[in-house]
């Protein structure tokens, strides 16, 4: 009898949630570096409704700019991104054929301790609550710099048992620079709070001065 042989792991995965049961928002694409170097992919999407059919006349984009090649993803690291849908049936959208189109090594080290940014309230905890969302906390616990951008995420109401949709995305002004196994708070502007749900966030090349 002969032994199946197994398949190289693929260098990056990426997997596609409509509406997933963990808490996170809907429509979230999770991307999954396998190897050990840092990369920059440049990705596309074909959505398809719950038939598989392919929805040619809906446009896809992402709160992180992954369809533009914006964030990186560190060897052995995740990343979450949000998709956004827009056009004719958007609103049916139910999976995504993904292609890496580009993709760009870079020098960065790998992901050693917890890296997250998350809303905090006025004592700067984490809170879920949009009325509570006072500033951005991100953390580093790493060995090293790092520097994050950061995107609010504000989401239209839910239709019936339909994924949520994305409604406004505002990526905060400037680059966070987080000092190795340390922290920041970046406060909101009065006029912006409670009107967003959810941080979305990545890594980018650290800026040289």
């Amino acid at each position: 009898m002969r032994k199946k042989r197994s398949r190289p792991q693929a260098p990056l995965s990426f997997e596609y949630v409509a509406k997933p049961v963990d808490g996170s928002p809907d429509q979230t694409l999770t991307m999954t570096n396998h190897t050990e170097t840092t990369v920059r992919p440049t990705l596309a999407f074909i959505p398809h409704n719950m038939y598989g059919m392919p929805m040619p006349k809906v446009e896809v984009r992402t709160v992180l700019g992954t369809h533009l090649g914006a964030a990186l993803l560190p060897g052995h690291a995740t990343v979450q991104d949000i998709l956004r849908f827009d056009g004719p049936g958007a609103q049916d959208v139910r999976a995504v054929q993904i292609a890496v189109t580009d993709i760009e090594e870079l020098e960065h080290p790998p992901l050693d301790a917890g890296l997250r940014a998350v809303m905090v309230d006025l004592d700067q905890k984490a809170t879920l609550d949009p009325e509570d969302f006072w500033g951005v906390g991100v953390a580093n616990g790493n060995p090293f710099g790092v520097q994050v951008r950061v995107a609010l995420v504000a989401f239209e109401d839910r239709v019936g048992d339909q994924p949520q949709q994305v409604e406004d995305v505002v990526t905060l002004e400037g680059d966070i620079e987080v000092a190795s196994e340390s922290h920041e708070v970046i406060w909101l502007p009065e006029n912006v709070r409670g009107m967003f749900h959810h941080v979305a966030w990545c890594l980018v090349p650290q800026t040289l001065v």
